[in-house]
């Protein structure tokens, strides 16, 4: 009996011993997860994938189950970041909240942590499969937003564990970033560089690691801005140079590994941003944009593992062609020429009166050119392909200014030079310099444009590609020694010069008086010419012993709508008769009813028009300042006297009088120089002038 007893109790022993053996030897994983549009998936075991490749579903949960020890995991969440650790059974991330997992970390606890390491390896988005990781290392990415799709766990036995570094095959990258230094190396997929700090990369150096039995390693070539394609340098090679963006890449497998693996990439370019993928020895980049690559991602793909599309644009090719045309007199505009031709014509004596320049490119704002136009002066800037100038006009261009914008501008510069009449070729300008003759009566008849890069020579003449004249003292010669006389644009600034050439005003108002003796007036050519500073309008006459009422000059209506319409600066005047202080009182407040009539603005000048020669000075001197405090006292505050130089400074002129020159003067003089010593805003200085737009004569004054 006791020999059964004992027995029993062996074969008891021996079962739990066994027993427990066999649980130490297969421990089991189980996990799951929660995927978009599927919810909870069922469970798998050891290396079995959980979640969806090819579908671009995120995973958003994970729930995992182990025997035989103990297990703690935690994973990084869109919005969230990592969470804490969860143990055997527990769910990890988030449901019901559409928020991606985007990494985790897996441990295990216990006895099980001693005798097994745990395994892992995330199917993340625009990246696949990436490689394993063990024992609490981070699986997936951080800081890319990028989504965990699908997810792979095992346990190996620590005896059981290769040792990696006999078989590796491993891609890594860096950059230099413009301003900053080196970064650290990035693994297959990831970005290297930097994205919307428009900070260029400078260097680069491109790494394959291969200790398999597959023979092969990776060559790349860099495209510089200045020095174009580089050689083809080997695995581990800084590429790039000090005053030089990198602007394009080729990178390209040797050997059997190219009929195993392709190699992908693609870059982000600035003022571009990110272009498509390039594989296997396709340029991706830009070449003569002087866009600087940004960033770049590289992939090592096993083929027919991943297909990544290669058909968008992954290479952006310009040949910086330059092309201008020109409107020249009775021509019109000519065909386009390329850099260096000549656009226009010589020994012809024909003005040049508009241009256009542009870029032969994908994108065509990279230039600026502005022109000086005769009796307008410079223009504002305009850019590719649009017009500067006139057409229609006949104004000669005299000048012209050339500049480029951006980047480009770091790596190119712009020469031009001109043909000019009674010159010839002037002399190169180049970036932003004048080139031609202002103030000279000389016009523009040819032009030559080039871009050069900035680290060629250029060996042509750039010392007198502009000319002008110069003051002295008083008056102005110009680059041939001729003195200046009339109405003047030098440099810009509109210049009046009397008869003898001193200079009466500087920002000069080229300005006409008009009324019912003009008849019907063309004001849209006169806008059009932009010949005529301003306008002043007769609104009618005033009262005396033979006009009981003041009266409306019949093309007042016509004119003022006219000039409102147009936008043309005016004022207006009143030929004034009174004789008494009520008439004076009369006209003033009939010229307010016709101001308030047609909108005219208060602070607009109005001109008393004193010129009838039979009045007194007492007179003038008692009823012209009654007109003017009537004005203000409405609150019409601009009010002056028009009046001939023999009224205003001659003793026995009944406009004569400290009280009367006090006010803004608008002076008369039919001569080549202006008598008047007092202080005047205008001088009329002629009453034949031709205008386009107008039949017959005009007064044409000149206004400060």
């Amino acid at each position: 009996m006791k020999r059964k007893i004992k027995l029993l109790i062996f074969l008891i022993l021996l079962f739990f011993v066994h027993t427990n053996v066999l649980a130490e030897e297969t421990p089991n994983i189980t996990y799951t997860s929660h995927a978009e549009g599927y919810g909870w998936l069922r469970n798998v075991g050891n290396d079995q994938i959980t979640g969806t490749t090819g579908e671009s579903k995120r995973l958003e949960a994970l729930r995992i189950d182990v025997s035989g020890g103990g297990i703690k995991y935690r994973a990084h969440v869109q919005d969230i970041g990592w969470m804490n650790y969860v143990t055997s059974g527990h769910i990890m991330g988030t449901t019901g909240q559409s928020k991606r997992l985007e990494a985790i970390q897996i441990e295990l606890t216990g006895t099980l942590k001693e005798k097994y390491d745990i395994y892992y390896r995330a199917h993340v988005q625009d990246i696949g499969w990436m490689d394993y990781v063990k024992n609490g290392e981070i699986g997936g990415t951080t800081g890319q937003s990028k989504r965990m799709e699908a997810l792979q766990i095992k346990l190996v036995p620590k005896e059981d564990i290769e040792e990696p570094e006999e078989q590796i095959l491993d891609l890594n990258y860096k950059s230099y970033i413009n301003g900053g230094n080196w970064q650290d190396y990035v693994n297959n997929g990831e970005l290297s560089g930097t994205t919307g700090e428009a900070k260029s990369i400078k260097y680069m150096n491109i790494k394959l690691t291969n200790t398999t039995n597959v023979k092969g390693s990776i060559n790349y070539s860099i495209y510089n801005t200045y020095s174009g394609w580089n050689n083809y340098v080997e695995s581990g090679t800084d590429v790039g140079k000090d005053n030089e963006n990198i602007e394009a890449i080729k990178i390209k497998l040797t050997d059997e590994l190219a009929t195993k693996y392709d190699i992908y990439y693609r870059v982000h370019v600035g003022s571009v941003g990110w272009l498509d993928w390039a594989k296997n020895d396709d340029i991706a980049g830009t070449t003569g944009y002087c866009y600087p690559i940004e960033a770049i991602e590289i992939k090592l793909v096993e083929k027919g593992t991943e297909t990544i599309n290669t058909s968008g644009k992954k290479y952006m090719n310009s040949n910086n062609k330059i092309t201008y045309t020109s409107h020249v007199s009775d021509f019109g505009w000519l065909s386009y020429v390329n850099n260096g031709e000549t656009s226009g014509t010589t020994g012809i004596s024909k003005r040049m009166e508009a241009l256009k320049i542009k870029f032969e490119t994908a994108t065509n704002s990279k230039i600026s050119y502005s022109t000086y136009v005769a009796n307008r002066g410079w223009t504002s800037y305009v850019g590719s392909d649009e017009l500067s100038g006139t057409t229609g006009l006949s104004r000669r261009l005299e000048a012209i200014k050339i500049k480029l914008n951006g980047n480009l501008a770091n790596y190119y510069d712009i020469y031009y030079r001109v043909h000019v009449s009674d010159i010839g070729w002037m002399d190169w300008a180049k970036n932003d310099e004048k080139a031609g003759s202002v103030g000279n009566d000389t016009q523009i008849e040819a032009i030559q444009i080039k871009l050069v890069k900035k680290n060629e020579t250029f060996t042509e003449s750039t010392t007198r590609p502009y000319v002008i004249g110069g003051f002295y003292g008083n008056k102005y010669y110009d680059a041939f020694g001729r003195k200046a006389t009339g109405f003047k644009y030098i440099d810009g600034v509109k210049y009046y010069f009397d008869g003898d050439g001193d200079l009466i005003v500087t920002n000069a108002k080229k300005v006409i008086d008009v009324s019912s003796w003009q008849d019907d007036i063309d004001w849209d050519t006169i806008k059009k010419n932009e010949d005529v500073d301003e306008a002043i309008i007769r609104v009618g006459w005033g009262v005396s012993y033979d006009y009981e009422e003041c009266g409306f000059d019949s093309r007042f209506d016509r004119n003022i709508k006219a000039v409102q319409r147009l936008g043309i600066p005016y004022s207006i005047y009143i030929y004034a008769y009174a004789e008494s202080n009520s008439t004076a009182e009369k006209e003033a407040n009939w010229v307010m009813s016709k101001m308030q009539q047609y909108n005219i603005p208060k602070s607009t000048y109005v001109w008393y028009d004193a010129e009838i020669y039979s009045i007194s000075r007492d007179t003038y001197n008692s009823v012209i300042p009654t007109f003017i405090n009537k004005m203000k006292s409405g609150g019409y505050n601009n009010i002056g006297i028009y009046g001939g130089v023999r009224q205003l400074d001659t003793a026995s002129g009944n406009l004569n009088t400290t009280t009367l020159r006090n006010y803004p003067i608008w002076v008369s003089q039919y001569y080549k120089k202006i008598q008047y010593t007092g202080p005047f805003i205008g001088w009329q200085f002629s009453s034949e002038e031709f205008i386009d737009g107008i039949n017959g004569h005009v007064d044409v004054s000149v206004f400060r």
